[in-house]
């Protein structure tokens, strides 16, 4: 595999991390047979998967476009590698939550308000770091694609916007559906362009 597959590769596991895991999170139940099992998978998606990806796709766009905007492209890896380290310490956090309650029934820590607002506070606050740094990669990715004119105008304009977007998610927690929706196109859109591109050389 070269290059450019690893990185179509990585843009697709990336869109599939921003709306799998999301879902999980949001429709999940953990009284159901498989529920335990369920959260497991989007944590570990949330966390390694998009980690991994999101730096590995990184990567790639400043091995792709470097040499016409490598100072932009080193910045937006480096916003990439904070960004991961973000949405992995928000994925280990929530797994380390949940399995503690999971083994200490007795304490009934669901029922606690001052274990519920601490830890949420804490995701949220971890989250919004994640989705901050993220926003900065996009916009410096977004800025690189249009002057190297390596991607589509309408792919650079949704890096912008997802960007703008990610920036401010820690004063309106709304935005982050919009990060990931965006997030989820543009994943498979890149993907496909990195294997063409592939296909071409």
């Amino acid at each position: 595999m070269t290059i450019n597959k690893w990185g179509g590769l990585a843009s697709f596991l990336l869109a599939v991390s921003f709306i799998v895991a999301p879902l999980i999170y949001l429709m999940g139940n953990l009284r159901d047979a498989i529920g335990v099992f369920a959260y497991d998978l989007a944590d570990f998606l949330y966390g390694p998967i998009l980690s991994a990806g999101m730096v590995t796709v990184f990567y790639v766009l400043r091995e792709r476009i470097g040499e016409k905007a490598s100072r932009r492209m080193d910045l937006a890896l480096l916003a990439a590698l904070l960004s991961a380290a973000g949405m992995a310490a928000v994925a280990f956090i929530r797994a380390s939550n949940r399995h503690y309650h999971l083994l200490h029934p007795e304490l009934n820590l669901e029922d606690s308000v001052i274990v519920l607002t601490v830890w949420g506070t804490l995701v949220s606050g971890v989250s919004a770091v994640g989705f901050h740094f993220l926003g900065w990669a996009f916009v410096l990715l977004g800025s690189a694609g249009w002057t190297s004119r390596l991607f589509p105008r309408l792919l650079n304009i949704f890096y912008f916007l997802a960007g703008v977007a990610g920036l401010f998610v820690y004063l309106f927690p709304e935005l982050e559906g919009l990060v990931l929706l965006l997030g989820t196109i543009m994943g498979i859109w890149q993907g496909i362009l990195l294997w063409k591109f592939d296909s071409r050389q």
